[in-house]
C-alpha cells in the first residue's frame, strides 16, 4: 500500500489513522468538508480535498466518515439513512478510483440488531445500530458486485486524544478529574477499551495485509466494566467516587467472544501498543487542554 484515501480524516479515529499512515510511509489524501472546525488537526504531510472529483487513483480507501456516531444524532433516523447512503456512494468511488481494498468502520453494538428488531420500544442508539448494520450488509454485497476487496472493522469503545466529550470514557474520566461523580449504570458488562492509536494500527494492518472481510479490532483483554472505571480511578489519582449503579441498566451486555481478537492478529500480526494507564491518561490530557 503506496497511496490511500481517508474520510472523516478530522475525527477522532480518523485522525489517528492518518498519522498511523504517515508513519508508514503511506502517501494520504483526506477527503474533508470545507467546513470543517478541525482542519488544524491534519498533518501538513498529506493532500487535503474537499470534493470527490478531486480524487485521484490510490492504492486503498478508508471510510470512516459518519454523523452522528455520538450524542443526538445517534436517534436520527434520517441521518443515519443518509450515512449508510455515503458509505455505499463512497465503495463505488473506491471502485473507480481503482482502489483495490475498501475499509471501514462499524461497532460491536450491531450484535444488538436482532434484539432491536424484536423490541417494542426504541431505545437512544436503535437507529445509529441498524444504520451501521446496513451499512455493513450492503456494503458487503455491493463490494461483492464491484469486485473490490471489503473489509469492516468493528470496534467497541476507543479512547484518547480527540474523544468527543459525550462518550463515555471521556464523561467519566473529565467528571474524576473535575471532582464531579460520574453517574453510572451497573457496570458488570463484558466491555472493551482500546487506545485509538491501537485501533488505527489495526486499521493499518487490515488495509495492507491480505485479509478476509470481518474483523473486530480490540485491546485483546477485554474485562468487566466496573474493573476498568475503578482502575481510571486508580490512575487518575483522584479520590471522586464512581457513581456505579447509580443509573439504571441499559440491558446491554456483551459477550466474550465478541472481543475475540485471535483472527486480527493471526491475519495480520496485530498486537496493542499502548496499555489502559497510557490511554486513561491522554484522554485526561485532552479533556483538560479543552477545557
Amino acid at each position: 500500500m503506496k497511496t490511500a484515501i481517508v474520510t472523516g480524516a478530522t475525527g477522532f479515529v480518523g485522525v489517528h489513522l492518518v498519522n498511523e499512515l504517515i508513519s508508514q510511509g503511506v502517501d494520504v489524501t483526506a477527503l474533508c468538508r470545507s467546513e470543517s472546525q478541525n482542519l488544524n488537526r491534519l498533518s501538513k504531510n498529506i493532500q487535503i480535498v474537499f470534493e470527490t472529483d478531486a480524487l485521484k487513483k490510490a492504492d486503498l480507501f478508508y471510510h470512516l466518515a459518519w454523523d452522528g456516531a455520538s450524542g443526538p444524532g445517534r436517534t436520527d433516523a434520517a441521518l443515519q439513512v443518509r450515512n449508510a447512503e455515503i458509505n455505499l456512494n463512497m465503495l463505488t468511488v473506491a471502485k473507480t478510483l481503482g482502489c483495490s481494498k475498501f475499509v471501514s468502520l462499524g461497532t460491536i453494538y450491531e450484535q444488538f440488531v436482532q434484539r432491536i428488531r424484536e423490541n417494542g420500544k426504541i431505545s437512544g442508539s436503535d437507529f445509529y445500530i441498524l444504520g451501521k448494520e446496513y451499512a455493513h450488509t450492503a456494503a458487503k454485497r455491493l463490494a461483492l458486485d464491484l469486485g473490490i476487496d471489503f473489509v469492516w472493522a468493528t470496534v467497541c469503545h476507543p479512547i484518547g486524544r480527540y474523544i468527543k466529550p459525550e462518550q463515555f470514557m471521556a464523561y467519566v474520566i473529565r467528571g474524576l478529574v473535575d471532582g464531579e461523580k460520574p453517574v453510572i449504570g451497573p457496570a458488570t458488562t463484558l466491555y472493551d477499551i482500546i487506545a485509538v492509536s491501537d485501533l488505527a494500527y489495526g486499521l493499518y494492518l487490515l488495509g495492507k495485509k491480505n485479509v478476509g472481510s470481518d474483523y473486530f479490532v480490540g485491546s485483546g483483554n477485554p474485562r468487566l466494566l466496573y474493573k476498568y472505571l475503578e482502575e481510571a480511578q486508580c490512575i487518575l489519582e483522584v479520590q471522586t467516587p464512581l457513581g456505579i449503579g447509580e443509573r439504571p441498566d441499559d440491558g446491554l451486555h456483551f459477550e466474550y467472544s465478541w472481543f475475540d481478537i485471535a483472527k486480527l492478529s493471526a491475519d495480520t500480526g496485530y498486537a496493542p501498543r499502548v496499555d489502559f494507564s497510557q490511554a486513561v491518561l491522554n484522554v485526561k490530557n485532552w479533556v483538560t487542554e479543552d477545557g
